[in-house]
């Protein structure tokens, strides 16, 4: 039996229709996806590429949270130095530097 112009047509749209249901629910997940990409933000790569260009020459310890990197480590002088680093922009949003002790 051949199919007729009227079966093609049918199997056409229904075809059709599921590739617009398929790309709505693509489109639906993407929506619910978070504002801000995981490539918008900085890496921990990144992080402490930012911070020995700060001038932290030993780092101990980075900390990623969402928009935060906190980085811990040691200047050239020995002193503990505390960055908070936005890992979308870069910017160091807080510093602490604290003397280092010798001989105790």
């Amino acid at each position: 039996m051949k199919p007729d112009r009227f079966t093609i047509c049918g199997v056409a749209l229904i075809m059709g229709a599921g590739l617009a249901a398929t790309s709505m629910v693509a489109s639906a997940q993407q929506a619910g996806r978070s504002a801000t990409p995981d490539s918008a933000y900085m890496s921990a790569g990144d992080v402490e590429r930012r911070a020995v260009a700060e001038g932290v020459a030993v780092i101990t310890e980075i900390e990623l949270e969402d928009r935060l990197a906190e980085v811990e480590g040691r200047d050239a002088q020995q002193r503990k130095v505390e960055l908070v680093i936005d890992r979308r922009t870069g910017e160091v949003l807080q510093r602490k530097v604290k003397q280092a002790r010798f001989g105790n």
